[in-house]
């Protein structure tokens, strides 16, 4: 797992009022808008932790949308992929995503939030010198980076466990219930007994559903040890 995954300084964050934040001026006490997928709907959730690298060269992978923006990613960066109904890390192969259409918020004409589908335009490959940022939302995960629905790189296997209904894009209940039949949920004391953290913890990452991700082969004992591992500094 890359530690400097995710994006680069200049980066612009939507807060819960729909303004944006560069991300190197975040203070981790924001509220962000971020995108419920039980709700199908708008949400805001609270900042878990900021990730942060040190200034370095970096390669830089440069995203160029429709909608004219374009968002600096390091190593990867998830995206709401409408073509696929899940979230795609979008890395250094990024150019086989060009013509797949992506999540980005916009306003409508009386001022409510309301999803636009932009498509991927261009993806070009630089080195430059920046601070490397990863954000991370209580519950959701999820954040808005210049408009754009996405999902912090390294976490793969914590995303995309339960099939979304592409109409509404929410979770589909029924297929969800059926998945949590077949592998169940972890409790928090029988999770605790393979990874010790907090129950606040357990809850911000969902844990309950990380037994459905194993299950489905989503993600592995030895690869949850590495994350617990590496965001340790953030919870003690």
């Amino acid at each position: 797992m890359d530690k400097g995954s995710c994006l680069a300084a200049g980066a612009l964050i939507t807060l819960a009022d729909g303004t944006q934040k560069p991300v190197e001026a975040l203070t981790g006490d924001e509220m962000l808008l971020v995108w419920n997928m039980y709700t199908g709907q708008y949400d805001i959730a609270p900042i878990l932790f900021i990730d942060c690298d040190a200034m370095q060269n970096y390669t830089i992978i440069n995203l160029s949308f429709s909608n004219g923006e374009t968002v600096k990613v390091i190593s990867e960066h998830g995206f709401w992929d409408y073509n696929l109904n899940q979230y795609v890390y979008l890395d250094r192969d990024a150019a086989q995503y060009i013509g797949h259409w992506f999540s980005s918020q916009t306003t409508d004409e009386y001022g409510n939030m309301v999803a636009m589908r932009v498509q991927l335009l261009d993806v070009t490959i630089q080195t430059e010198m920046t601070v490397a940022y990863s954000p991370v939302t209580y519950g959701h995960l999820c954040y808005f980076v210049n408009g754009m629905l996405s999902m912090p790189g390294g976490i793969e296997g914590l995303f995309n466990i339960f099939e979304v209904d592409a109409e509404t894009m929410s979770y589909d209940r029924g297929l969800m219930q059926e998945d949590i039949g077949r592998y169940g949920l972890f409790t928090y004391e029988e999770f605790a007994e393979f990874f010790p953290v907090s129950q606040e913890v357990f809850e911000a990452f969902n844990g309950q559903y990380l037994k459905v991700a194993i299950g489905k082969g989503l993600i592995d004992i030895v690869t949850l040890e590495t994350l617990v591992s590496r965001y340790a500094e953030f919870f003690i």
